[in-house]
């Protein structure tokens, strides 16, 4: 039997309230019965306390301020400091866009984003898990700090390179630089 929200996926159950067949990633289980995610979201919305929690036990990314993030994910965020607006289109975090906003933008945005992006990337997308979450938050830290290196490197060679061009200049020229 496939998923209902995964066509690709193999269910691992049926949810008691709508019968949907639910992959690993769409279930959520309380006191031992399977709710899809979507109406998981929906007794949470409508204040069920027992499903409240099961939301809370389970993987309640994506659901915007409703999600409960997990403990540990409030450390800094490398990829959301470095690759601001770039982190923000992969992980749903509409904020990153305000990086444009001069001054503002390039100052304050990317803290902001090192503080708060894991909790905001964690409540705008699903994640499968919390090492999910981990991996790909993992991946944006390595290429923030890639593209930061190779654009500090590229500044620094072309830096060299126009130091030594007028230099050779100022040679032609018969005048001296010092």
């Amino acid at each position: 039997m496939q998923c209902n929200y995964h066509l690709d996926r193999e269910a691992v159950g049926v949810c008691v309230e709508c019968s949907s067949a639910v992959c690993p990633e769409c279930k959520a289980e309380y006191e031992g019965r399977i709710f899809c995610n979507s109406c998981i979201e929906k007794k949470v919305a409508a204040g069920t306390p027992a499903i409240g929690q099961a939301a809370a036990i389970e993987n309640t990314s994506g659901m915007g301020s409703k999600a409960t993030v997990p403990a540990g994910l409030g450390e800094w965020n490398w990829g959301g400091f470095l690759l601001t607006w770039i982190w923000g289109i992969g992980n749903n975090v509409w904020w990153s866009f305000l990086f444009f906003i001069p001054f503002l933008g390039w100052t304050v945005i990317p803290l902001l984003l090192a503080f708060k992006g894991n909790e905001w990337a964690w409540q705008n997308k699903r994640w499968e898990s919390v090492e999910h979450f981990k991996r790909v938050q993992h991946i944006w830290t390595m290429w923030g700090w890639g593209l930061t290196i190779a654009t500090t490197v590229f500044i620094v060679i072309i830096a060299v390179i126009i130091v030594i061009l007028l230099v050779l200049a100022m040679q032609q020229q018969g005048t001296t630089w010092y």
